[in-house]
């Protein structure tokens, strides 16, 4: 049976973060680079250990929980080194120095996921939070490609679209740090950047048709992109005075983006409708013929008589409960957030539920608590008479 790996470096990490809120010796900065050191060296044992124990002859189900409860506990203890730093009641001096450690040490577990993942794929959990630090990465190249987009000179392609994507990319980094979000939609977030990258530095005769052909292909399913998608063709069409050659342009980029497979796996935003359901739709329906459902349920809002803090304790109860298939928060709170309506809030901003959900708000348990009674009894009197 494989045991947990994890102890030494649970204790190793676990004493950098108390060193850091209690020392006060004056080799403080020493302590910590020696410690430092020791967790690379425990990193790369880990790695022999892995190779040799997950290469045995151990069954899949046992390597699958193998891999994945230290996947688990790698990013745990990546979250807590993260928090760490601005928390630090500290000199700026002295705070810069531990940051630098800290990112080794954050580095070095990343590096140990990125062996995980490499190395034993069809075990590591895509689905599960990514690290803070992994966000911050995605950050780093956000912010290195802004400038180039701003002097962009490729004029066969939008500016707008280029912006589209770095927007929609924030808002995933943002996400991320905030409330977390999975591996899988930071590979593709870093998908889409690679991409406009080589847009602007490689193909100087890209158009934009060819690049959101791209991004349909990819599944690149932001809202962003939807919005401008529909403002770039309704351009195009208000630019066609005959209804005729209105009509048979629109078949025409049906018949277009019909042939294009778009891979739902790829998605960015799991919970938003894919490419192809939502950007065929809505072209169908400007040819009069299609069904008004995918903009209908993207934009359908059903109110609540609950305030926002007691509407995300009620979703976080069905969560910590087991209700919902999916543990990611981030997912649930954008999908419920987007959906619903409370009393004082026709619009809930994502990151206001985000908080409200971790909130420890009594107040509002306590009127959640009134409604899980009423519940209750109306089950008792009802089905237990």
């Amino acid at each position: 049976m494989l045991r947990s790996e994890l102890y030494e470096l649970e204790k190793s990490v676990g004493a950098i973060i108390l060193n850091t809120s209690t020392s006060s010796y004056p080799d403080f900065q020493k302590q910590i680079v020696e410690q430092v050191s020791y967790i690379k060296t425990i990193c790369a044992d880990l790695k022999k250990k892995w190779t040799q124990e997950l290469l045995s002859s151990a069954k899949e189900q046992i390597i699958k929980r193998y891999v994945q409860y230290h996947q688990a506990g790698i990013i745990e203890l990546s979250d807590k080194v993260s928090k760490v730093v601005p928390a630090l009641n500290t000199s700026e001096e002295l705070r810069h120095s531990l940051f630098e450690n800290y990112r080794q040490v954050n580095s070095e577990l990343e590096n140990i996921l990125d062996f995980l993942r490499n190395h034993f794929y069809q075990y590591f959990d895509v689905d599960h939070k990514a690290t803070i630090y992994c966000c911050d990465l995605l950050k780093s190249t956000l912010i290195k490609l802004k400038p180039a987009t701003d002097l962009n000179h490729n004029i066969s392609v939008s500016k707008a679209l280029l912006e589209v994507v770095l927007t929609s990319v924030k808002d995933i980094v943002d996400e991320g740090i905030f409330s977390g979000i999975s591996y899988r939609q930071v590979e593709q977030a870093h998908n889409m950047l690679r991409l406009v990258q080589q847009t602007l530095k490689v193909d100087t005769n890209v158009t934009t048709e060819a690049l959101v052909r791209t991004l349909y292909q990819q599944n690149f399913n932001s809202l962003h992109f939807y919005n401008w998608f529909q403002s770039y063709i309704s351009e195009v069409l208000a630019a066609i005075t005959n209804k005729k050659d209105k009509q048979n342009y629109i078949s025409e980029q049906i018949k277009l983006y019909a042939g294009i497979f778009v891979s739902p796996e790829k998605s960015l935003q799991p919970e938003v409708s894919s490419t192809n359901l939502y950007i065929i739709g809505w072209l169908e329906e400007q040819l009069g013929n299609g069904p008004k459902t995918v903009r209908t349920r993207m934009n359908e809002q059903f109110p609540l008589n609950l305030s926002v803090p007691q509407f995300a304790l009620f979703v976080r109860v069905f969560s910590k409960t087991g209700c919902f298939p999916v543990e990611n928060v981030a997912r649930i709170t954008r999908f419920f957030s987007e959906h619903f309506t409370t009393k004082k809030q026709p619009h809930i901003s994502q990151k206001s539920f985000g908080r409200a959900f971790y909130n420890l708000d009594q107040s509002a348990a306590a009127v959640v608590r009134d409604f899980l009674q009423k519940m209750l009894n109306y089950l008792n009197k009802t089905y237990f008479p």
